[in-house]
């Protein structure tokens, strides 16, 4: 009877040890006991499920494609030039009547340099209504005087046209009315080789004189003989 009972448990022994190796085997494998119900164990290594892990790619050979820099990364900002409104200006000669003499007399003065000449002689017309500037010289246009427009033909005449106050406030006189006309006249030609001549006009219409003596219906050449280019300017 004792050694019944020995046998019996030796089996249940066993039975036990092949019991236990099988929940073992279900479980995964894993000697440390079985996993809660719904719990996913972690994978090795410690990534988290359904991240994707990628092995850092291996640098690039020197020469290859991928090695070289691309072409924003080389590239060297253009600077864009700046220029100031004294870079765009040009040197132009007016010529005003000389205080102790009957010669007209230079003065420089500056101008935008645009690029057309029509706008350029506009601007120099401008200037002379203006007056100079340097003592010794007296204006030639009243100063109420308007330019009313100005416009270049293909032959190379320009057209003036004045307010009406180059007539009304003209003091008159030849020798005066010579310093205007020409005046204007020396001015435009000497600066401007696009121009060839100048045709004077008083509120859009042509004049028979200026103010009695010069006549207004012809087209004007530049006169330097009564210029004094000589002059030098007052201190």
């Amino acid at each position: 009877m004792k050694r019944e009972t020995i046998v019996l448990g030796a089996v249940a022994a066993v039975c036990t040890a092949l019991l236990v190796a099988a929940l073992v085997m279900r479980t995964g494998g894993h000697a440390g006991g079985p996993t809660q119900a719904g719990v996913t164990p972690e994978p090795e290594g410690g990534a988290q499920p359904g991240v994707e892990i990628t092995a850092p790619s291996a640098p690039a050979a020197p020469g290859s494609p991928a090695a070289a820099p691309s072409p924003a990364a080389t590239a060297t900002p253009v600077e864009t030039p700046s220029f100031t409104s004294e870079q765009n200006r040009r040197e132009v000669s007016l010529f005003f009547q000389e205080a102790d003499s009957e010669s007209l007399g230079p003065e420089k003065r500056k101008i935008f340099l645009t690029s057309s000449a029509a706008d350029q002689a506009k601007q120099i017309v401008v200037e002379m209504i203006n007056g100079p500037l340097e003592k010794g010289l007296l204006p030639t246009l009243p100063p109420q005087t308007r330019l009313r427009g100005l416009y270049l033909d293909r032959s190379g005449t320009a057209y003036v046209d004045f307010s009406s106050e180059l007539v009304d406030f003209h003091p008159g006189g030849t020798d005066e009315e010579i310093a205007t006309i020409f005046s204007i006249v020396d001015s435009l030609v000497y600066n401007l080789p696009q121009i060839k001549r100048v045709h004077i006009l008083v509120n859009g219409e042509e004049r028979d004189t200026l103010k009695s003596h010069l006549d207004l219906r012809r087209d004007y050449a530049k006169d330097m003989s009564i210029v004094d280019m000589d002059r030098k300017s007052a201190p």
